[in-house]
């Protein structure tokens, strides 16, 4: 009796638990620094981040049993890392929107009003001579 060929195993089910902590590990890493740009205001991309986080399931779940158990403290710090990335990334929204809104209603942005006003004074906060052009960029 001949046997059916057997699909050799994806990459995921020969990981390791360690490597798979450590993957975990350092996308935990990838979200802290993803929700600390989103609090300074810059532009995040999250491209990528559901297949990460799907090929990491996918490698938890080849595992034993009892292999797979150690991961729950690296996988439980990753979903800890999702609430205030969420958190960061909404508190973002609504500055955004607010920025918007008062731009509609015709107030000035705080931000930008401090551009005008230091680019009127020049750099350092001098005003510039009179007929020498301002040297702001």
């Amino acid at each position: 009796m001949t046997r059916p060929p057997t699909a050799s195993p994806s990459p995921e089910s020969t990981e390791s638990a360690g490597r798979i902590a450590d993957r975990a590990v350092a996308l935990g890493a990838t979200l802290d620094d993803a929700r600390a740009q989103a609090e300074a205001g810059v532009l995040i991309d999250l491209a990528g981040l559901e297949e990460r986080v799907a090929h990491l399931c996918l490698a938890a779940e080849a595992l034993p049993r009892g292999e797979a158990r150690t991961l729950l403290g690296p996988l439980g710090d990753l979903v800890a890392a999702l609430a205030p990335l969420a958190a960061a990334l909404t508190d973002q929204q609504a500055r955004r929107e607010e920025t918007i809104a008062a731009a509609l209603a015709g107030r000035d942005d705080p931000h930008t009003a401090r551009q005008r006003a230091a680019a009127a004074y020049g750099r350092n906060g001098v005003p510039a001579a009179p007929g020498r052009p301002d040297d702001t960029p």
